[in-house]
């Protein structure tokens, strides 16, 4: 049957995109493994980094309104907000770096595969652009009320999925998830009990 040989041929991820996890490649090489204790370490000091330069792009562009929704978020018991950041950061790396970012860069990939020597490098970029435009734009609903909801979540959100999706694709999803929930840790445990 033409359909069966068809999905034979599809993997996931694209073989050819060079995507590997760092706990995978640990586990399979002894080798690896400070490559993996450097790649957490470095994931917690950009989750960091991300939420100092998310904040203060949302006090020089638009007023500083994230921090109201961090108050909000500041009054709901410590758990839950640990919970939101744990549940966040997992789901949302599965849904855009894994799904929707490997979804795009493969399409992409399996089109210019052929076209272009640099074609693993612009599927990955496209991947990564059109996985943080969508994740900026599920982000509109945290602050409807701001004075440019799309054009805030786009540039708060979409930068910083731009960072973990390089981090997913040059670093592993591990990174992108760890850095992710540090980021959200950090803004919903840390800041969001000082307010």
């Amino acid at each position: 049957m033409p359909s069966e040989s068809w999905l034979r041929k599809i993997r996931w991820p694209m073989a050819g995109l060079g995507l590997g996890t760092p706990a995978n490649l640990a586990s399979l090489s002894p080798a690896q493994r400070p490559r993996l204790g450097r790649t957490i370490l470095a994931s917690v000091v950009i989750g960091l980094a991300m939420v100092l330069v998310v904040l203060g792009l949302d006090d020089l562009l638009f007023s500083g309104e994230s921090l109201g929704r961090i108050r909000a978020i500041g009054a709901m018991p410590w758990t839950l907000r640990l919970g939101v950041a744990a549940f966040s950061s997992i789901s949302e790396e599965l849904i855009y770096r894994l799904g929707l970012s490997t979804l795009v860069a493969g399409l992409a990939f399996l089109a210019l595969r052929g076209r272009s020597r640099r074609a693993a490098q612009i599927s990955t970029w496209l991947g990564i652009v059109v996985a943080s435009v969508l994740f900026g734009l599920a982000h509109v609903g945290n602050a409807p009320n701001s004075a440019h909801p799309v054009l805030r979540a786009l540039t708060l959100n979409g930068l910083a999925a731009l960072v973990l999706g390089w981090l997913y694709w040059y670093r592993g999803l591990e990174a992108a998830v760890v850095t992710h929930f540090i980021a959200d840790a950090t803004l919903y445990l840390a800041i969001a009990s000082l307010f």
